[in-house]
């Protein structure tokens, strides 16, 4: 049993002596096992933060999203009722048309019995009446 104390003295006293020797190498093995600890425990809470913002991002582009969508339908309802007025306002703006021109054939055919025995006063008020263009017969 001493012999076992006698050989564990001397390898004690020589990985002393190497210790000595070389400290900063055993004093980095242990500074960067601390600082490996230190950040193992950072790195669950980095790993929170993280998970937490891509779910606010997540919550954010749903957001963005849902207004985008929004937006589209109501621009198509607006759309909608664009071409529903403009459908409406050229029926009316041909009723009117056809109203229009049933006007003026009867008073084109009231003017044209009327004077059917003198064409030069029917083509003045034909002229002046509808814009026509008039131009006097040379006789």
């Amino acid at each position: 049993m001493m012999e076992f104390w006698l050989v564990a003295k001397v390898w004690a006293t020589k990985s002393w002596a190497f210790i000595k020797k070389y400290w900063q190498l055993f004093a980095g093995a242990v500074y960067a096992i601390a600082v490996w600890v230190y950040f193992k425990g950072q790195a669950d809470k980095v790993k929170e933060v993280l998970k937490v913002k891509e779910d606010a991002h997540q919550k954010e582009l749903d957001v963005l999203n849902g207004s985008h969508a929004e937006e589209i339908a109501l621009r198509d309802d607006a759309l909608a009722k664009y071409h529903e007025i403009i459908a409406k306002i050229e029926k009316k703006y041909e009723e009117r048309k056809e109203e229009l021109s049933e006007e003026k054939r009867a008073e084109v055919n009231k003017l044209v019995s009327k004077y059917r025995e003198d064409p030069a006063t029917l083509s003045r008020l034909l002229a002046e009446r509808f814009g026509i263009v008039h131009i006097e017969a040379v006789k």
